[in-house]
């Protein structure tokens, strides 16, 4: 059997020493990185390598490239258009259900293909992303908890080593900020625990190299999401429709 782990492209390994760097580095939304020439050098890979990295990380959303002016971290406007959302997003159910039809599919094929070849650097960084989950919802604390979500999903889509579905996944997590907070429900801590223990489950689908328990944790994780939110949509109709009563 061959094994899937065995030979990666050298710009897929310099693409996540870019990552590495930005994250070390401590760079924002919107700040310059060197120029390609200088992460060749700096990455000890020819400056055809850091191209096709830098590209790779440009097709993912993680960087955008201005002419004349040079190599950025992407801010979420590089990656997606505001018009592509709109504004009647979260209002509109029909929408949302077509979110997460897709969220299901894509992401539940990125976890199965994560779980046969993230390398134990991803697996440790997802892991590390589901415990921040964990630890932001024992704590209530939503911001950290949506922030670790976000990084968690990420990590899977890169250890998927697919970029066009990496760039997908992007996309939806960009359309998801739209409803996470609604789906989080009445009591958002209840809303965060139930994602956790979810995201625990698929890191550990995925460390274990189990293909279908990691498509089927993500599926879960998704339509439980999906179901938060149908939830929290009845119980706003209803106060809405409910008579006040008599003063």
């Amino acid at each position: 059997m061959t094994d899937e782990r065995a030979y990666r492209p050298g710009y897929q390994i310099a693409a996540e020493r870019i990552l590495e760097h930005i994250r070390a580095a401590g760079l924002s939304p919107g700040d310059r990185l060197p120029t390609e020439k200088q992460l060749a050098a700096e990455l000890g890979v020819s400056h055809t390598v850091a191209r096709e990295a830098v590209k790779l990380l440009c097709a993912r959303g993680h960087l955008t490239v201005r002419k004349r002016a040079g190599i950025f971290v992407a801010r979420p406007d590089d990656r997606l258009p505001p018009e592509i959302w709109g504004s009647l997003l979260v209002e509109n159910l029909e929408h949302v259900e077509m979110l997460f039809e897709c969220r299901r599919t894509i992401e539940g094929q990125t976890a199965a293909l994560a779980s046969q070849r993230a390398t134990p650097v991803q697996v440790r960084a997802l892991r590390e992303f589901a415990e921040r989950t964990v630890a932001a919802a024992e704590s209530d604390d939503q911001a950290a908890f949506i922030e670790a979500d976000e990084e968690f999903h990420r990590a899977l889509a890169e250890a998927a080593h697919n970029t066009f579905l990496a760039s997908i996944v992007e996309t939806i997590s960009a359309l998801k900020l739209r409803v996470l907070t609604v789906g989080l429900g009445t009591e958002p801590g209840t809303g965060m625990r139930r994602g956790a223990a979810e995201h625990q489950a698929i890191a550990a689908a995925v460390a274990d190299g189990a293909t279908e328990a990691a498509e089927s944790a993500m599926h879960v994780h998704v339509d439980r999401a999906l179901a938060g939110y149908r939830a929290e949509v009845q119980r706003n109709l209803f106060a809405a429709t409910t008579p006040a009563p008599p003063g």
